[in-house]
């Protein structure tokens, strides 16, 4: 496996059931982070669709806006000057109003018309075309509170937007980074367990092989001292058994248990004294149970 697409842990149970937790988290985090992105998304649209038609009214208000103001000019002349010398403080206020979208701040404008204030142009148009004054002042109000909402709309869209970006990033990262290093790292814990474990298994096994061995000699050391009646020390057995050359045709009076014995502890002594283990045959009548726990 590769190292570099894996924590950097130790194979152990502690850290499995780390992993597993960290695997928990980043899951119930990456499902948040979905249904937000889910949310804003389904927001963002909603905010865009009335932003569309907001630009439209803003079309459809400022040209009859400046018509009625055509008509002002038409009847009254231009009354720029007088409308500039009176400008005092505004009667149409804006009011900000923070909101909370799926974890988003957002600033919502609101238009707010204070009535207490003098209207310091209320008096013109008395001589002639005061009606076309007051239908200019309705009609650039209505903008006014257009272009208002119109902001707002565009300021969310434009946060939302941002967030979204931010959220699919986030989104992405966890899918393609986060999630399969941490799956990465289970299965490198994993494989490595079972790797151990099957290493302690054949180490139990080889113990209790060596264990079993020994007892089996111990057996035929008692079978040998039964038979013969002697009192076991079998050194002088086992130099002379392999003294003897196999092509001698001397016959010797020994029991088949004492050779066997004696070729056992030989082995033994032999696979001791080179510091590795040889591989040992055992009797047919040995079943696989005899040699595992």
């Amino acid at each position: 496996m590769n190292a570099e697409n894996r924590y950097p842990v130790n194979a152990s149970l502690f850290m499995l059931g780390e992993i597993k937790r960290r695997q928990e988290h980043v899951t119930r985090g990456y499902q948040l982070l979905k249904r937000k992105a889910e949310a804003l998304r389904i927001r963002g649209r909603q905010a865009a669709s009335e932003m569309v038609k907001t630009q439209v009214l803003i079309g459809h208000a400022l040209k009859e806006a400046f018509m009625t103001l055509a008509a002002v000019k038409f009847t009254n002349g231009d009354s720029n000057a007088m409308v500039l010398e009176n400008v005092g403080q505004a009667n149409l206020r804006v009011k900000r109003v923070p909101e909370n979208i799926s974890g988003v701040s957002t600033v919502s404008l609101y238009p707010v018309e204070d009535l207490t204030l003098s209207d310091a142009s209320r008096y013109s148009g008395l001589a002639s075309g005061g009606h076309r004054t007051a239908e200019a002042k309705k009609a650039f109000r209505q903008v006014l509170k257009i272009l208002v909402k119109f902001a707002s709309l565009r300021n969310t869209c434009i946060l939302l937007d941002e967030s979204l970006r931010s959220t699919l990033r986030k989104l992405n990262g966890i899918e393609k980074v986060i999630m399969p290093k941490l799956r990465n790292t289970e299965s490198y814990i994993r494989v490595e367990m079972d790797e151990r474990e099957r290493e302690e298994f054949h180490r139990l096994k080889m113990v209790k092989a060596k264990k079993n061995r020994s007892q089996y000699l111990n057996k035929l050391r008692r079978q040998m001292e039964r038979d013969t009646g002697e009192s076991g020390d079998s050194t002088g057995l086992i130099t002379s058994i392999n003294i003897v050359p196999a092509s001698s045709s001397r016959k010797t009076s020994l029991c088949p248990a004492t050779i066997m014995l004696a070729r056992l502890e030989a082995q033994s002594t032999s696979a001791d004294s080179a510091g590795d283990y040889q591989p040992f045959c055992y009797p047919h009548n040995w079943d696989d149970d005899d040699l595992l726990f």
